[in-house]
C-alpha cells in the first residue's frame, strides 16, 4: 500500500487550528462585518451590484457595483478604490488591482484580530501620529501594515 502526502488523516488534523482561528476570527469581528452589510453590502447588490467571495489569504466578501463607485469616489476622507469594513470589501468595479485587494485583506484580518474595537483602535492609531506631527493616514500603523502586506505579495 501506498501512502501519498495527501492521502494521511493527520493532514486535516493540522489544519483545524487554523480554520478555528479563521472562524473565531470572523465571529470576532461580526458587529464591523453586519455594519458593512448594512451599510455597503446591502445598499449596493440591489442597485446592480455584485458580490464576490474571497478565500485566500483572507475570507472575504468583495462588493461591486455602481453604488459602491459612487460611494468611494465621494467618500468624506477622500476619494478611495477600496475599503473593508469587518469581513467585506466594497471596491470600485476598474479599480481594483491585486495589490489594492491584498492591501484591503490586511484590514480584514486587522478587524478579525481587534473585532468590534478595531475603528477605535484605528481612530486612535491616527491620533497617536498626528500628535507626534506625522501624516494620520499615512503613519497610521494599521496602514504601514497593510502597505507592507502589499509588498510581501
Amino acid at each position: 500500500m501506498r501512502i501519498s502526502a495527501h492521502s494521511t488523516p493527520h493532514r486535516h488534523w493540522q489544519m483545524l487550528p487554523a480554520r478555528i482561528g479563521i472562524l473565531l476570527g470572523i465571529l470576532w469581528a461580526l458587529p464591523l462585518t453586519l455594519l458593512g452589510a448594512l451599510l455597503l453590502m446591502l445598499p449596493t447588490l440591489l442597485l446592480r451590484g455584485r458580490i464576490d467571495v474571497v478565500m485566500r489569504p483572507t475570507p472575504a466578501l468583495l462588493v461591486r457595483g455602481p453604488l459602491a463607485d459612487r460611494m468611494l469616489e465621494g467618500h468624506p476622507f477622500g476619494a478611495m478604490c477600496a475599503m473593508a469594513i469587518g469581513h467585506i470589501v466594497i471596491a470600485q468595479r476598474q479599480g481594483l488591482t491585486a495589490r489594492i485587494l491584498t492591501h484591503e485583506l490586511a484590514h480584514v484580518r486587522q478587524a478579525a484580530h481587534w473585532g468590534f474595537a478595531f475603528p477605535v483602535v484605528y481612530l486612535a492609531a491616527s491620533i497617536w501620529a498626528f500628535l507626534h506631527g506625522e501624516d494620520a493616514y499615512w503613519n497610521n500603523c494599521f496602514e504601514v501594515a497593510a502597505r507592507r502586506a502589499e509588498q510581501e505579495n
